[in-house]
């Protein structure tokens, strides 16, 4: 009997792996068909592999989903123009943008170029060689919402494709084809079943959501369809409307490659790793990759001020010299989906969550059971005292990128974190003024504080007053390109 129950565990689980092999056989075959048909209607396996250089200028509005200076619709918008460039045989990304919105202005470029790396800055009059260029993750935007250039990654990377299903949207049906590019989560293609062309794809990002692009109105332009228009939404929002004005097949990008002479050249931009540095006595600025906690030891236990992404690590980090003192309260700055993103790590640690009274709902939303979740409101300002430490939490706004902003005030030493207000570039210059930062100038001046130091939630720079005044004062460069 023992013997027979082995040899029918071991027929089933033959069975078993046979029909997975023709599943997947299947499933990869189908995949290929549809890719194949789907390369066809975009120009076909020549012209895609033709494609050598790549150059398009566009116009965006931006609808601030979760972003905006209030918390529900209408969205705040915004606006951008813009170039981006690729030549695909030397691994050359270029992109060119002047953006105005939610409180901030810029006018920048970067050209990923091995060694001739560079970003650049228009309004500070600044350039800066980039140390370790990353041309897959520089260009990856930019292929994600490029249909020719998709299907040409999806192509070369076939044997990453799977076929995922049939769907219908809108009355039209589609194919849907999943695979992975080298950088980021995985996405998936939705091929029109007449047409073979791609007019939607998506992607998870965990702790933001589902984002979906749809790309509309093509046409062909050197023998390949090219879209006129493109949506994208956040987790079913409109986030994004651009329309294409230009789009260049082929033609060398020696212009967008050059450097104006007139740029300062400031120190080569490194790698932002994780770090720590002690800024006062048990004040402690942690973090790396252009986001950043401030934690304040209070005796028996820790304040922690900052809810961007990454803050599990930076906790790890704080260990190292606090042991296992509690944190017993954490601070969001504002409502901005990137700036309560840390609320389930404090969640973990069994943190109450300190936010504006106006951002309540958002934070709970963030929140792993948001109901149970402890949480404190301020609506105006609210104070820690614990032994010789004593921290205010004040809410400055509002200001031209938020309604409310919490920031963390300091009296003793003189010491205040804030968020998206102040830009502190890790070197060269401070650039001018935006009008978020100006209005955070103003804030400070209403609420009559003794700041000596400002470290904020996306750098390791510690300013003082003198550098906003510095920003404050500076004259937008005017480059001679």
């Amino acid at each position: 009997m023992k013997a027979l129950i082995s040899l029918t565990v071991v027929g089933m689980f033959a069975i078993s792996l046979a029909h997975a092999e023709n599943f997947t056989q299947e499933n990869t075959d189908k995949a290929k068909a549809i890719v194949a048909a789907a390369v066809e209607a975009h120009g076909g396996d020549a012209m895609l592999e033709g494609l050598h250089t790549l150059k398009i200028a566009h116009e965006t509005v931006n609808y601030s989903v979760d972003q905006s200076r209030g918390t529900e619709p209408p969205w705040d918008k915004s606006s951008a123009s813009g170039v981006d460039a690729i030549d695909l045989d030397n691994s050359i990304f270029v992109t060119r943008a002047v953006n105005n919105g939610g409180g901030f202005v810029g006018e920048t470029g970067t050209i990923i170029n091995t060694e001739e790396s560079h970003q650049l800055n228009y309004r500070s009059g600044t350039v800066a060689r980039i140390a370790e260029p990353d041309y897959a993750t520089a260009s990856g935007p930019f292929v994600r919402v490029t249909p020719a250039l998709l299907l040409r990654t999806l192509n070369e990377r076939i044997a990453n494709a799977h076929f995922l299903g049939e769907t219908k949207i809108n009355d039209n049906e589609y194919d849907v084809i999943g695979f992975s590019m080298t950088v980021g989560p995985a996405i998936s293609l939705y091929f029109d079943k007449e047409t073979r062309r791609l007019h939607r794809s998506e992607r998870v990002f965990p702790g933001f959501g589902l984002v979906e692009y749809e790309f509309k109105d093509y046409e062909d332009i050197a023998g390949i369809p090219f879209n006129r228009n493109f949506v994208l939404l956040l987790n079913g929002d409109v986030n994004l409307e651009r329309a294409i004005v230009s789009v260049d097949v082929n033609e060398p990008l020696d212009d967008l490659l050059l450097v104006d002479a007139d740029l300062e050249a400031i120190p080569e931009l490194q790698p932002d790793p994780m770090s720590r540095q002690e800024i006062a006595d048990g004040v402690w600025l942690i973090g790396g990759s252009g986001t950043y906690a401030m934690f304040v030891d209070m005796g028996d236990y820790i304040f922690a001020a900052g809810g961007t992404a990454g803050s599990a690590d930076r906790i790890d980090s704080l260990r190292e010299v606090v042991g296992g003192k509690p944190i017993k309260y954490s601070m969001m700055t504002h409502h901005h989906f990137d700036h309560v993103a840390a609320v389930t790590d404090y969640e973990s640690e069994g943190a109450t969550i300190i936010a504006s009274g106006a951002h309540e709902k958002i934070v709970r939303r963030a929140a792993g059971n948001g109901e149970a979740l402890a949480l404190k409101t301020v609506a105006d300002r609210m104070t820690l005292e614990s032994g010789d430490r004593r921290v205010d939490i004040i809410d400055i706004g509002p200001t031209a990128h938020t309604e409310h902003l919490l920031v963390a005030y300091l009296p003793d030493e003189g010491i205040m974190f804030e968020a998206d207000h102040f830009s502190l570039p890790r070197v060269g210059p401070i650039p001018p003024a935006v009008p978020s930062t100006q209005t955070f100038a103003e804030a400070l001046g209403r609420q009559d504080l003794k700041v000596m130091k400002i470290v904020s939630a996306h750098s390791p720079r510690v300013a003082t007053m003198e550098d906003l005044k510095m920003a404050l004062e500076a004259e937008v460069f005017q480059a001679s390109r």
